[in-house]
């Protein structure tokens, strides 16, 4: 599949790098790195994120590659600049959010790179999915490590180390291979420093976001003997706290560290007004089956999806659908 993909990128000369709505640092980090590759082969390569780099990620971004969408203005025309556009970390063209409109308009070649499980992608023209990868810039760095010699570039290195880092909670995640460890720590032997990488990602909270937190914890809710464990966010409590939807990163690892807790849950009023979950599986409750069924997905253990009900009405239902769900997976 690599080899198809390298002959992907060596076709075109201007090539426009799109990752999910609401990036994280396995889709900016691997499509930080693509550019520096693609950069490198002599191609134009842009970054356009939606809504914004978050702000724990921006360390990723030294070269001020990364453009904030803006419809209305400097991307107007954006769909008429490339000659392929490379959807990142995503196969469901629809998961680029506000982007897709320009996506649907573009005559360019239209591509995906994913490890995330999926049906077949539609909408592209061509698709470079692994699911058997634990993270988009494990992709990436199979593409780059044997075609470039020696020491990759000192950004190259750093995007790809917090994409794994990212898309393993920190090598925590049952996804952490022996090959992604392998990866690491060949990126750790180039220069990249885990501790400052670990700082970067996870250390940066603000005031806003611990009160966030806390509000939202304090309505911890527990069903089904203890197993199921959930919070839920609404606009109304990030307007409280002073928080923003970034805020709400790694709020769902908090019910999952609970004993006894096989699937946790964060439910949030999405900033587009429909109903969002993501949910972990601790390790037996195949959590993507679940959010399959709402039109969402993502790995075993950790997935999500949006929905246009009202959030009580969406948490009522994601409830039903765990509970089938632990009783199948947990026989």
């Amino acid at each position: 599949m690599l080899d198809r993909f390298a002959d992907f990128l060596e076709a075109h000369a201007k090539v426009l790098l799109t990752t999910h709505e609401n990036p994280d640092g396995d889709g900016v980090g691997a499509a930080v790195a693509l550019a520096a590759h693609l950069k490198g082969l002599g191609k134009e390569a842009r970054i356009v994120v939606t809504p914004a780099l978050p702000e724990n990620l921006r360390f990723l971004d030294p070269e001020g590659w990364i453009e904030a969408y803006d419809a209305g203005g400097a991307h107007g025309d954006l769909a008429a600049w490339p000659d392929a556009w490379l959807l990142i970390d995503a196969s469901e063209p629809h998961r680029m959010g506000p982007l897709f409109a320009a996506f649907e308009g573009t005559r360019a070649e239209r591509a995906c790179l994913d490890h995330h499980m999926k049906d077949e992608p539609k909408g592209f023209d061509d698709e470079f999915t692994d699911p058997t990868a634990s993270a988009s810039a494990e992709l990436v760095y199979d593409l780059v490590r044997p075609r470039l010699g020696g020491d990759l570039p000192p950004v190259m290195a750093q995007a790809l180390y917090a994409g794994l880092v990212s898309d393993t909670g920190n090598f925590r995640h049952s996804n952490s291979t022996p090959k992604i460890h392998h990866a690491a720590a060949d990126l750790i032997a180039q220069g990249v420093h885990p501790s400052r990488t670990y700082n970067a990602l996870y250390q940066t909270a603000t005031p806003a976001k611990l009160k966030l937190f806390g509000r939202a914890m304090g309505g911890l809710q527990m069903r089904d003997g203890g197993r199921f464990a959930y919070v839920a966010v609404t606009k109304a409590d990030l307007a409280a706290c002073g928080a923003t939807h970034e805020d709400l990163d790694e709020l769902v690892e908090e019910p999952r560290k609970l004993k006894g807790v096989e699937v946790a849950a964060l439910f949030s009023e999405a900033a587009d007004g429909r109903a969002k979950v993501s949910l972990r599986s601790r390790e037996r409750v195949d959590v993507n089956a679940v959010c399959r069924l709402f039109g969402g997905g993502g790995h075993r253990l950790a997935s999500g999806a949006k929905s246009a009900q009202p959030l009580e009405v969406f948490i009522a239902e994601v409830e039903t659908a765990v509970a089938a769900q632990m009783e199948r997976d947990m026989v």
